[in-house]
């Protein structure tokens, strides 16, 4: 039987654990190129996620980005925007509003490939979900290698976030990797378990 002192530490752990995932579009394959990633690809029980090609001013232009098989650099597949000229972008939200994504990494790779071959993403960034003016993190303008996809590594967490990258559709992305974890209200978990700790104590004094 475990003992009472050890419930607080149980429930806080349970409450931050993090799920992982990883957005791999070589799962869709086989596929033909210029055919769009399927709506709500790799969201989880957990996290929606969405995709849109978007004008310059962030108006939506499609409600879809395409696939492409092997060229980007060494990807085995890649996703980009509808048409060069246009933002791909990816949101991921999630569902639970006590929740938190954080996106730990992703690849970006240039077309074509392989070779020493790079292609200037104008726009390349990582905003709020909610709020894309509000940014995160701004990789641009960033020389895309056509040689071997770099990835990246931003590790920032919100209930939304949205990867934003063009404006060069020969820029394409691939291995989204993200978790997600409950953060209940803080002040309810730490008096709870302060509850079951004094619980325990109480208990423990009754009994010498």
């Amino acid at each position: 039987m475990l003992s009472k002192k050890l419930y607080p530490l149980i429930l806080i752990t349970a409450a931050f654990n993090a799920q992982a995932a990883t957005i791999n579009f070589d799962a869709l394959q086989p596929f033909d190129n210029y055919d769009p990633v399927p709506a709500g690809y790799g969201s989880t029980a957990d996290v929606a996620v969405s995709y849109s090609s978007l004008n310059l001013n962030g108006t939506t232009a499609y409600n879809d980005a395409l696939l492409w098989n092997a060229g980007y650099a060494t990807l085995n597949s890649a996703a980009f925007a509808h048409t060069s000229g246009l933002l791909l972008s990816i949101t991921l939200t999630a569902i639970n509003p006590n929740q938190g994504v954080t996106l730990e990494s992703f690849d970006v790779a240039a077309y074509p490939g392989p070779g020493n071959f790079t292609r200037n993403a104008s726009d390349l960034r990582v905003v709020d979900g909610t709020n894309p003016t509000n940014i995160f993190v701004d990789y641009a303008p960033y020389a895309v290698p056509g040689d071997a996809p770099h990835t990246f590594t931003p590790g920032v967490t919100a209930h939304s976030i949205r990867i934003i990258l063009g404006t060069d559709w020969n820029n394409g992305i691939n291995n989204i990797n993200f978790n997600v974890a409950a953060v209940p209200v803080p002040g309810a978990v730490w008096l709870f378990g302060s509850a079951l700790v004094g619980l325990g104590l109480t208990r423990k004094t009754r009994k010498v």
